[in-house]
């Protein structure tokens, strides 16, 4: 998929979009029709000329409520796993993980706009995007000024999660476009569950 391809339809899809429902409802809805979540990902940072500083690889996988995986292959390999309580960061350069209790903020953790507790959705973000239909761009803009991005949009085909752009406040954008994506994949508990490697530093924030 083209990188921020899904931008140019944005006014065609909002002048489209008059109906009773709003767009946060909308969002929910869609969002509400999976449970769980894997895919492969590109994840591309770029300055505020558009400039690539960085690229990187990997896979991930989300299950509701606020559980996730998400395993970065290339360059540097580091995985970040949340059982929906605790998250832990495992840095296998630095052979050191950390492991402090999960943010439930959708604001602190992207991961968690697509594996957390939905009814929070209109509370922790200003939301603009088509109202109806099941395609489209959404723009989230938090309502916590403590947020680490100034503006989130989420791209979605068909009801299916294709790009996750985040901005922030000196327009450095990091997008994500996820490839292979499978909705609602039988995803056991060991998924999200993880275990220090031997001879690895455990630091407990």
């Amino acid at each position: 998929m083209t990188r921020y391809r899904f931008l140019g339809l944005l006014a065609l899809l909002w002048a489209g979009a008059a109906s009773g429902a709003t767009p946060a409802e909308n969002l929910n809805r869609l969002l509400s029709g999976f449970e769980s979540l894997s895919a492969d990902f590109e994840q591309l940072v770029l300055d505020s000329s558009e400039t690539r500083l960085q690229e990187s690889r990997g896979q991930v996988s989300l299950q509701r409520p606020g559980r996730f995986r998400w395993r970065t292959e290339a360059p540097f390999p580091q995985l970040l796993v949340s059982d929906g309580e605790q998250l832990w960061l495992y840095d296998e350069d630095l052979e050191q993980v950390t492991q402090q209790s999960l943010d439930q903020r959708l604001t602190n953790t992207p991961a968690l706009l697509l594996s957390g507790d939905l009814s929070a959705l209109d509370n922790a973000f200003d939301i603009q995007g088509p109202a109806e239909g099941e395609s489209g761009v959404f723009s989230l803009r938090p309502r916590d000024d403590s947020a680490q991005f100034v503006v989130m949009r989420l791209y979605l085909e068909a009801g299916v999660p294709r790009e996750m752009q985040l901005e922030d406040s000196l327009g450095q954008k990091t997008s994500l476009l996820f490839d292979n994506v499978e909705l609602n994949p039988p995803l056991s508990a060991e998924v999200f569950t993880f275990e220090v490697p031997p001879g690895v530093d455990l630091i407990v924030e």
